[in-house]
């Protein structure tokens, strides 16, 4: 099986494959639900790899996007009365999106041992040369932009979420945007999309992460149209999926992903 099928080959296989992405759908949909579905996920990986059986790529490439869902239901970071956490490489609003990615990584090395998996199949490879000037070219011109129009933006959405854009926030944002891109681009473009593909085929899969990325950024902080929301990231995610396929690299996406992910740190600990 390769990533070129863009259609399931076996037809019960397809249609166990749908039932992780119908629940990682339903935990972004409802915050409730992460914790237990990341524990449905965890004993249908372990059942499915126990057996052997091919839909265990299908619920072990879940279990990534999960955890993370059930991390941001569980905590919360806060930041300095006095603004002093703004400027601080350890701030909290920094800190717990590197724990996160750190604790959503391992996961990710361990699933991939288990079920011996090598970096191809999670498209964790430097692309062509041209892509990776593709992938500079995206982070130099997503930060600047999404810095300076992220405010306008995200109002229709967010509400006022003005910041101040403190020249010495620079490296928390940054940690924060790599630790969030990093771990964001492995768990739905690198794990979900690739690994799902191996049962239910490219096409399926591709649009299957879309929408479980555009339902997991639609959450109870949007107080604006939350369905134009996760459609325009829905339609970001299929967009990265191709991406992914197309330079068989997640580089470009994690380039461009930091970048934008820049003024969310702003607009967490710097506000106005």
């Amino acid at each position: 099986m390769t990533l070129r099928r863009i259609l399931p080959s076996d037809p019960a296989d397809f249609l166990r494959s749908i039932v992780p992405l119908a629940l990682l759908g339903l935990a972004a949909a409802e915050g409730t639900a992460r914790i237990p579905v990341l524990l449905v996920l965890a004993v249908g990986t372990w059942v499915a790899t126990s057996r052997a059986a091919p839909v265990r790529w299908a619920w072990a490439g879940a279990m990534p996007v999960a955890l993370a869902l059930a991390w941001g239901a569980v905590t919360a970071p806060t930041i300095a009365p006095d603004g002093s956490s703004c400027t601080d490489p350890t701030s909290p609003v920094a800190a717990l999106r590197v724990v996160e990615a750190l604790v959503v990584l391992a996961a990710v090395a361990g699933l991939a041992i288990w079920l011996k998996a090598d970096a191809g199949s999670l498209a964790l490879r430097l692309p062509a040369r041209r892509w990776v000037r593709w992938a500079a070219l995206g982070f130099v011109v997503a930060g600047p932009v999404a810095l300076l129009a992220g405010p306008y933006l995200a109002r229709p959405f967010f509400g006022d979420v003005g910041y101040q854009l403190v020249p010495a926030a620079l490296l928390p944002a940054l940690i924060f945007a790599v630790s969030n891109g990093v771990s964001e681009e492995i768990a739905y473009r690198g794990v979900l999309l690739h690994w799902s593909a191996r049962v239910m085929g490219t096409g399926p899969a591709l649009i299957g992460q879309a929408v479980v990325f555009g339902l997991a950024h639609s959450g109870t902080d949007v107080i604006g149209g939350a369905v134009p929301l996760m459609l325009a990231l829905g339609v970001g995610g299929l967009v990265a999926g191709v991406i992914a396929l197309r330079t068989r690299s997640l580089l470009i996406l994690i380039a461009v992903h930091i970048g934008f992910d820049l003024p969310i740190y702003f607009a967490f600990a710097c506000p106005n």
